[in-house]
């Protein structure tokens, strides 16, 4: 027996519960236009939107992937990306927020199609929306505090130590990029 494509297997099992395109996205809750493509071989299903399609036609992922010749669960290896993605923080010093911001996109456009992508994106934007916090945080309380005339700290010292929370969040950065040397999700764990 001939393997069959994702795109094969997925039209099959459709057609075989009596489905239409229309009514197979709607049940998966994805884009009818994706299950389109999906089905002409122009897109493969990887991540949520496999597990949406077997759910959706009652089947495990396994069995969905059984006679596929393409794995679902294959992703680009880029450890370039992912230094990318992880430098990308350093766009606070330029953007208000951008060290939040932009590896967001990136973890959005890359999470299910670069392998690690997922995991270290989570990292970095839950490290730099703690690190904004704390130092956005602590230099509104210096700001209250002035409004209300009881300056706990002096202003200018403030500025200085602003200064010292970039650097440090800085050399975090590099020193985790230096860390990013190859690709896999055993590697991230000690990033």
């Amino acid at each position: 027996m001939s393997k069959l494509t994702i795109s094969e297997q997925i039209r099959v099992l459709r057609k075989s519960k009596g489905l239409s395109q229309e009514a197979l996205a709607e049940n998966a809750g994805i884009n009818l236009r994706t299950l389109q493509r999906i089905e002409t071989g122009n897109a493969i299903p990887r991540g949520e939107t496999l597990r949406l399609l077997a759910r959706a036609l009652d089947v495990s992922v396994q069995e969905l992937s059984v006679f596929v010749d393409e794995s679902p669960f294959v992703m680009d290896e880029d450890p370039g990306f992912l230094k990318l993605m992880n430098l990308s923080a350093l766009t606070m010093w330029f953007i208000p927020f951008g060290n939040i911001l932009v590896p967001l996109v990136f973890w959005i456009l890359k999470r299910n199609k670069i392998n690690g992508v997922a995991e270290l994106g989570k990292r970095i934007i839950n490290t730099q929306i703690i690190w904004s916090v704390f130092t956005f945080g602590s230099a509104a309380l210096i700001i209250l505090s002035l409004f209300f005339g009881d300056i706990f700290i002096d202003p200018f010292f403030m500025m200085p130590v602003m200064l010292l929370f970039y650097v440090a969040n800085t050399i975090y950065i590099i020193v985790t990029t230096k860390k990013i040397t190859g690709v896999g999700r055993q590697e991230f764990a000690r990033v």
